[in-house]
Formats: C-alpha cells, structure tokens, sequence
C-alpha cells in the first residue's frame, strides 16, 4: 500500500514585508490627474492643522502641557523632573571646611531625565496622525480618530465604547485622539521608518486586501500605479470591481516627500 504523500501546507503572510513597503513606495507614481487635489488637502488641511497634529503627538508621551491632567486625559506624562542629587567633592580644596571634610550635595532642579522622556518608544510622527484623520474622519474634528464616529458620544463601530478617559460624552478631539493612539500602543513604538508608518497606517484598515484578495490596500496605495480596482464596500464584503475614491495616505505621503515637506527614514 503506497503511502499519501504529505504536501505543505503553504502559509500566507499576512501583511508585506518591509522590503515590500519600500519598493511599492519607491515604484509609486501618482497618477497626474489627481496632483491638484493632493496638493490642495495636503496645503488646507494637513499642513494647515500640523500643530494640532504635533499636539497630540505631544499629549500622547505627555509632553504636551494640555495633557498634564491625569481625570482628563486619562494618561500619565511619560517623563519626570529628575531631583537627584549631586554631589561637588572638595576634598582637595585649598579652603577650609570641617574637619570631616563632608562634601556639599545640592538638589539638582533643572536636570531632566531624558532618558525617561519618552517611555518605552518615540513620538508618533504628526503626518501618520494626519493621514489617519484624513482617512478616518474626512479631516472633521467632530469625529473620533479610532473609526469616524461623532463625539457626541461613545463608538459604535470596533473599537466600539470608547474613549475611555474619565468622563461621559461629549469628547474633545484631541483627548479621543490621545485614547485611540495609545489603544493600538503606537506610543510604545520606538522606531517610526517607512515600512512601520505604512504597516501601521494599513493596519488602521485591515489587511484583508493583501491576505485574501492579493490586491495592494487602496487605503495606502488609491491615485497611484500601486493600485487599480478592488474595494471592501462595507465590513467583511469585497467588490473586486469596485474602486476607492479616497486619496491613498502613502501617496499623500509620497507626495509631501517630493514637494520637501517631510523626509521618512527607509529603515
């Protein structure tokens, strides 16, 4: 009796790889009859509100002074004023001190721990959060960075019941923000290149397109050659005719990379 060959069973990454990242990024061009819109979000909305966007980013490690209030925001500042003392040796000085030749220790009000500034990552860069308001929110401040609900309440749609920060509805924008951040820990990350900005940006969506459909996130990739057609029309149902009307955030990224308004680290 002959005896059934085994076959691998053949295992699907389920997002791209960061070389992937890079050379989708590398290789997109953006389709030339969509420059003038780009352009024009990129000038009225992103760089517009960059200092909100940098804010939050601020709030989200605690720099930010808004963001002191543990009852408001519901977070910790990530750093602290270091008082350790220091200590000035005057053994061998030509003065005359007493006899035990104690040295004289100071508290040290101005030396910060850098070190301790920003807790187990780095700043989550303001143009990421923009790219996430754009796609989540059409740039409304009336909505919740986690999936576009108003705040005018709790969410809805996943994660639903949020944010959690104290209080009841309504919500500010920014401490919604805030929560919606730290709830996927992009506060912990601790190196913000390319292929982590764009894994982290398709990730807000999913990545059902590159897991079942073998088509690049329109999410990312949507006014560009890196994508054509194909579109979850609501949760969980694909059309693979359809096509996304939406700007895709890699290509407003790439775009704001040749116009010099931004430089993304490659690794």
């Amino acid at each position: 009796m002959k005896k059934k060959k085994s076959v691998a069973k053949v295992i699907k990454p389920s997002q791209p790889t960061d070389l992937e990242y890079i050379k989708l990024f590398n290789d997109c061009e953006i389709d030339k009859n969509y420059l003038g819109a780009i352009d024009k979000t990129i000038d009225d909305h992103i760089n517009a509100n960059k200092n909100k966007y940098s804010d939050i980013s601020d709030m989200v490690v605690g720099r930010n002074n808004l963001a002191t209030s543990n009852t408001f925001y519901g977070f910790t500042p990530a750093y602290t004023l270091n008082t350790r003392p220091f200590t000035i040796d005057l053994t061998n000085s030509p003065f005359t001190f007493p006899s035990n030749k104690s040295p004289f220790q100071f508290k040290n009000p101005f030396e910060t721990s850098f070190s301790n500034f920003l807790i187990g990552g780095s700043q989550i860069p303001w143009y990421f959060i923009a790219c996430a308001h754009y796609l989540e929110c059409s740039f409304s401040f009336k909505k919740h960075l986690h999936n576009g609900d108003p705040l005018t309440n709790y969410t809805v749609r996943v994660p639903a019941n949020r944010p959690k920060v104290g209080h009841p509805p309504p919500f500010t924008f920014e401490e919604s923000a805030v929560d919606a951040l730290k709830l996927l820990k992009l506060h912990e990350i601790s190196n913000w290149n390319l292929p982590t900005v764009l894994r982290k940006l398709e990730a807000y969506n999913g990545f059902g397109y590159f897991k079942y459909h073998q088509v690049n996130s329109p999410y990312l990739w949507s006014y560009s050659n890196q994508y054509i057609k194909g579109k979850y029309v609501s949760d969980g149902k694909f059309d693979s005719e359809a096509v996304s009307k939406q700007m895709g955030s890699a290509v407003i990224l790439k775009r704001m990379e040749e116009r010099t308004l931004i430089s993304i680290p490659r690794h």
